[in-house]
């Protein structure tokens, strides 16, 4: 399992920090965990063709987590060579539809995928939910965030990643990434900076140890966490490797 880090930051515009999104390469597909501004972009400086997208996990709604699911669909509709034919499946929590179909209000039939290309799963936002395709199986859990959010825990070829999507400090997250082998985890501020809705170090370690992870990447990082090293911050409370996470980092799961 190869996971790449396409966007590290937030809202707050960064050159260095794209918005947030994650790829995950397994089991012969490609996953995108959220798609914020900017993504499709990194997606080109990863070396990583956006018509090879699989599935696309939505953690929730907000604009940093999406904006870029306009611009996907616009261009799934375009190619030079042969188009994709193959389905791509959009999950995410519930509202997914309604989302979708108030982006086609404003971009009407120009990102409507031809050939019914498009899959929409909603998934469970106070409990457990999974997705399974091919040999990837991807189990949802809520966060706690502006409702609804969802974090992923997403497993192939024996490994395991979990990533949290925006969150405050919570046991069922914790859960969810039970012994993951990498556990992407929100860490927004640093610490005197807590923030409703979002972790500090402290919270994010706690929710790794609590889970049992072997390697901990703090991520969502707003301005405030350039100014200190918030990976140390955090190894008072997780005892495994902390690491900062950065646009374009890759992993081997």
């Amino acid at each position: 399992m190869k996971v790449t880090i396409l966007g590290s930051g937030t809202c707050t515009p960064s050159l260095e920090r794209n918005a947030s999104s994650v790829a995950i390469e397994a089991a012969g597909m490609l996953v995108l965990v959220d798609m914020g501004p900017g993504t499709i972009r990194r997606m080109c400086e990863a070396g990583i063709d956006s018509r090879a997208i699989d599935v696309v996990a939505i953690t929730h709604f907000h604009v940093d987590h999406v904006s870029d699911l306009a611009a996907f669909l616009f261009a799934s509709n375009y190619a030079y060579d042969a188009m994709r034919e193959e389905p791509f499946h959009f999950i995410g929590p519930e509202g997914l539809e309604q989302f979708y179909t108030g982006l086609v209000a404003v971009y009407q039939d120009w990102i409507v995928p031809r050939g019914g290309r498009l899959r929409i799963r909603e998934l469970k936002a106070e409990a457990h939910d999974e997705f399974v395709i091919g040999g990837l199986r991807i189990v949802s859990g809520p966060g706690m965030h502006h409702f609804p959010a969802l974090a992923y825990r997403i497993e192939a070829e024996s490994a395991v990643v979990t990533i949290t999507g925006d969150t405050d400090f919570s046991v069922d997250v914790a859960e969810l990434a039970r012994e993951s082998d990498l556990f992407i985890c929100e860490c927004s501020m640093p610490e005197g900076r807590k923030v409703p809705g979002h972790m500090v170090p402290s919270e994010a370690g706690r929710t790794a140890a609590l889970a049992g992870a072997k390697k901990l990447v703090l991520t969502h990082f707003y301005p405030p966490c350039e100014e200190v090293d918030v990976a140390e911050q955090a190894r008072a409370f997780f005892p495994g490797e902390i690491l900062k996470a950065a646009d374009l980092m890759t992993f081997e799961v």
